[in-house]
């Protein structure tokens, strides 16, 4: 059960408390003070009401994660309004479909993604606002002139200047729905999930305490805020600590990550595996991959001063102040593992969510790390369940329920009611929970790939493209280590009634590829393909037996 107020009331008690303090800044770019964030908060509430917006209604934000993008959903939840956050990889037509599909009437974007929109198809849209510059884009009913009058809005409403006592919140229901995530973009039937403000403030009641958030200190930003983990970690939380939120902004390569680390030298560093895989790699490569580097790490209980020395140098690498690595989301390759936890013996945990849950389910505690454990399931808030005779040992499927529950797709009461059951949600994840309470995930009922930055792969949303193109028969698509790969079967039938041999076929394949990568968001790249000459073995209602493929 709840025991903390509303989180956007934790939020504004945070912004009157540190009003000078820096709020939000773009890494080596620009910073707005909790004062200029409360100012933005009220303005962009006074142009959304003057431009006929009521409480409820939809601001969808489609860009990559800085600032502005923080600053936009935060005005937008903490005024009654419902933010739509869109992953900026989505392509502009899915990107186009999803605003739509949500009723947005405001839109936040790049300008290279709506250039390839059509406003004239996203009829309800009073305004776009490019994200980069915050320039309007296009607009109807004369709304660009209440963007352009935004500082006499501000001045006309607080004549002596915008003072602490003045920052207010909305007062909403707790379960009202304050913010929709959608979890894929090329599909016939959006998954838009609607998270309510009791489902934010459960995340925050109990994921506050578990990691060393301080008010008024440095959090740096690396994960992005279209996903549900990152939207609450790296946002909502902070911002209701009075944290000042450095966003990286840029590609999360070693050296970016590196330089911005010692620079914000936070205490916290979420990421997702296939960051500290390469960061780890980057700082300590030629130490553990040399052969007396490698002898040692193979009897490295016998070589502890070797082991501290890359303990202190990677720690120093991120800025001397790291108390805890944490990572979700895709499994984290156990060389890896036995490099951090064990042998350099860093602060390492690891956890567990979904978008549903916004997102948490559980996560381990510093000093207990358990081998393939996603951490301990969160009893203040939620119950867990295993459908299966022995929760222990045989996997079955994860049930929650709870507090951090989603209230269901929006406009999708088919799929809602196939996840949601008696107030327990289906999860699709197969495991088992022990009598501490630790969850350990076996694998996915649901077909879904993790990409190494977190973000959610729908393979039958790929198939259904691939399956369209010449002389595809049928297709899966799978991964292999961190490549996507996909296993055609030709029609043989068509390449046979067109002459073609198996050096056309090849061609058209690679062809068929690149085209289909065109209209495939980036992370959803299709990296190879395979032919195979026989059909998939099937179910008998004629579903493909995946289990088979690898």
């Amino acid at each position: 059960m709840l025991t903390i107020d509303n989180f956007i009331k934790l939020f504004e008690n945070a912004t009157r408390e540190c009003w000078d303090r820096p709020a939000l800044s773009d890494f080596r770019k620009s910073t707005i003070t909790y004062r200029e964030l409360a100012e933005r908060v009220y303005t962009l509430d006074l142009i959304w009401k003057k431009a006929g917006l009521k409480s409820g209604d939809k601001i969808a934000i489609n860009t990559k994660s800085c600032a502005l993008g923080a600053s936009v959903f935060m005005a937008a939840v903490s005024k009654g309004y419902v933010a739509v956050h869109l992953y900026n990889a989505f392509t502009p037509a899915d990107t186009q479909r999803l605003v739509n599909h949500s009723d947005s009437k405001i839109l936040y974007t790049e300008k290279r993604a709506f250039d390839e929109m059509n406003f004239d198809e996203m009829p309800q849209v009073l305004c776009v606002i490019d994200a980069g510059t915050g320039k309007v884009l296009a607009s109807r009913n004369g709304v660009d002139h209440l963007y352009a009058q935004a500082d006499a809005l501000l001045a006309a409403q607080f004549p002596n200047g915008m003072q602490p006592a003045d920052f207010n919140v909305c007062d909403p229901d707790i379960d009202d729905v304050c913010a929709i995530l959608y979890t894929s973009g090329s599909t016939g039937n959006p998954k838009g999930v609607m998270l309510t403000y009791r489902n934010y403030t459960a995340n925050v009641q109990v994921i506050r305490p578990g990691f060393p958030f301080h008010p008024r200190e440095n959090y740096l930003s690396l994960l992005p805020h279209a996903h549900s983990f990152g939207l609450t970690c790296d946002v909502v939380i902070p911002m209701t600590m009075g944290m000042h939120v450095t966003v990286l902004g840029i590609p999360p390569i070693p050296s970016n990550v590196q330089a911005a680390m010692q620079e914000v030298k936070p205490r916290i560093f979420y990421g997702v595996p296939l960051i500290f895989v390469k960061f780890a790699e980057y700082v300590l490569g030629d130490d553990i991959k040399s052969p007396e580097g490698k002898a040692k790490l193979s009897d490295y209980k016998h070589n502890p001063d070797f082991c501290k020395m890359l303990h202190d140098k990677l720690l120093a690498a991120m800025g001397g102040n790291i108390e805890v690595f944490a990572t979700g989301g895709a499994a984290i390759p156990s060389e890896v593992e036995s490099l951090l936890v064990y042998k350099l013996q860093l602060p390492f945990i690891t956890g567990y969510g979904l978008t549903e849950l916004a997102p948490i389910v559980s996560y381990g505690k510093l000093g207990k790390y358990i081998p393939k454990s996603c951490g301990e399931y969160l009893p203040e808030i939620m119950e867990c369940k295993i459908v299966s005779p022995d929760p222990e040992n045989i996997a079955g499927e994860l049930l929650v329920k709870g507090d951090q529950v989603f209230k269901g797709y929006y406009k999708n009461p088919e799929a809602t009611a196939q996840v949601l059951v008696d107030g327990w949600f289906h999860t699709g994840d197969m495991g088992t929970i022990d009598k501490d309470r630790n969850v350990f995930l076996l694998g996915r009922s649901k077909n879904m790939i993790l990409a190494g930055n977190g973000q959610n792969i729908y393979p039958e949303e790929i198939e259904v493209i691939l399956n369209e193109l010449p002389y595809v028969a049928e297709s899966i698509v799978l991964q292999r280590d961190t490549k996507i790969i996909a296993l055609i079967v030709p029609n043989l039938d068509a390449l046979d009634k067109a002459g073609l041999n198996a050096d056309a076929l090849d061609a058209i394949m690679k062809q068929n590829i690149s085209l289909l990568n065109s209209k495939l968001p980036s992370y959803s790249t299709v990296n190879g393909f395979e032919l195979r000459f026989e059909p998939f073995a099937k179910t008998p209602k004629g579903s493909i037996r995946r289990f088979m493929y690898k």
